[in-house]
C-alpha cells in the first residue's frame, strides 16, 4: 500500500493541492523550452536568483522528492507502484509563508500492474523506464533552459536520494527489509545503463565522503556530491556546511 501522507510529508507528492498557487504547468509541458524558462524565471524572480541555474538547482532539489518517492516504493517492495511520470503530475509554485515551494500533485491515482514474478527484474525495468523517459529529458531540458551542465542537476537527486538511503535503512524493521533496501540503491547505482541518464556513466556512482556533524560529535553527515548554489543568491547566504566546493577550499580528501 503506498502511504500519501508520508508522501506528501516527505517527498511533496499530493493528490489534493491547495488552490492559491502562483504557477500551474502540467509536468510533461516542463519538456518544452518556454513553459520550463516560465517557471525557472518565475520562481528565480521569487528567490531572488541572480542566475538561472542557480533557480534550476534549487527547482531541481525539488523535484528530487519524486525520484526520492520512487525510491521508497521500491524500499517497501510494493506490487504495485503510483505512475510518476511525467504526464500523470502537475508541478504547481507557491510563495510561501517564508520561502517559496513546490509541490508535485498527482492527476490521477494509475498503478502499475502487479509483478508477481521476478518482480526485481520488473522493478529494474520500471526504474530504467522513469528514468529515461521522464527524469533524463526533464533534466536535458532545464539545463538548455538553464545553461547548466547536466551533472549538478543529476546532483541535486543525489544529494537527496543518499541521505535518505541511511534514514531508510535506520527505520528498517528487521535485517531483511535492510537488505531489500540495499538491493534497490543497488538497481539504481550499479544495475541500470548509462544511457538511461544519457550520460557514458550512471551518476549515481560517486564516492561518499563524510565529514563530522557539526553539533554531534559522534555522527558524521554526507558531503553533497554537487552544490546547490545557494551561496549566489541575492541574500547573505554562505557556503552550505556539506558544500563540496567548502571542501575543497578546505583541502579535504
Amino acid at each position: 500500500m503506498v502511504d500519501f501522507k508520508l508522501l506528501e510529508e516527505n517527498f511533496y507528492l499530493t493528490l489534493h493541492a491547495p488552490e492559491n498557487a502562483m504557477l500551474t504547468i502540467p509536468a510533461l509541458d516542463l519538456l518544452k523550452f518556454e513553459r520550463m524558462e516560465e517557471l525557472i524565471d518565475m520562481y528565480g524572480s521569487l528567490i531572488k536568483a541572480r542566475e538561472r541555474s542557480t533557480a534550476a538547482a534549487f527547482f531541481m532539489s525539488w523535484y528530487a522528492g519524486v525520484c526520492g518517492a520512487m525510491q521508497h516504493m521500491l524500499y517497501r517492495d510494493c506490487t504495485q507502484l503510483l505512475d510518476l511520470s511525467l504526464s500523470n503530475i502537475t508541478v504547481q509554485l507557491y510563495a510561501g509563508e517564508h520561502y517559496p515551494f513546490f509541490l508535485f500533485t498527482i492527476v490521477e491515482m494509475r498503478f502499475t500492474k502487479s509483478l508477481d514474478k521476478d518482480r526485481m527484474e520488473g522493478h529494474k525495468q520500471l526504474l530504467d523506464f522513469f528514468y529515461r523517459e521522464h527524469v533524463t529529458p526533464l533534466i536535458q531540458t532545464l539545463s538548455q533552459t538553464a545553461d547548466i551542465h547536466v551533472i549538478p542537476l543529476w546532483g541535486q537527486i543525489i544529494n537527496a536520494l543518499y541521505p535518505q538511503l541511511q534514514e531508510e535503512l535506520a527505520e528498517a524493521s528487521d535485517e531483511a527489509s535492510r537488505t531489500k533496501i540495499n538491493e534497490y540503491f543497488q538497481m539504481l547505482t550499479y544495475d541500470m545503463e548509462a544511457s538511461a541518464f544519457g550520460l557514458h556513466k550512471n551518476p549515481f556512482v560517486i564516492k561518499q565522503t563524510h565529514i563530522e556533524h557539526p553539533t554531534i560529535p559522534e555522527q558524521k553527515v554526507f558531503i553533497k556530491a554537487a552544490c546547490c548554489l545557494a551561496y549566489s543568491l541575492d541574500h547573505e547566504i554562505s557556503y552550505c556546511y556539506e558544500c563540496p566546493r567548502l571542501k575543497k577550499r578546505i583541502g579535504l580528501q
